[in-house]
């Protein structure tokens, strides 16, 4: 089993998520402001929409 950063006690979210033992856990937080001018920020990928494969749990859409 892999837990994503910040996932202190795996075993408390996945009983309160519902979170399957074969589901892993991430966390990401975006930090800073985005650099308009940095060129790399002006490239746009084609990417699967999250809805085809993450679940958010305990929020309102």
């Amino acid at each position: 089993m892999t837990n994503g950063q910040g996932i202190a006690r795996s075993d408390i979210v996945r009983e309160v998520a519902n979170i399957p033992e074969d589901e892993v856990i991430m966390t990401a937080i975006a930090m800073g402001w985005p650099d308009d001018d940095f060129a790399a920020n002006s490239v746009k990928s084609e990417r699967e929409p999250n809805e085809n494969f993450v679940r958010y749990v305990g929020f309102d859409s």
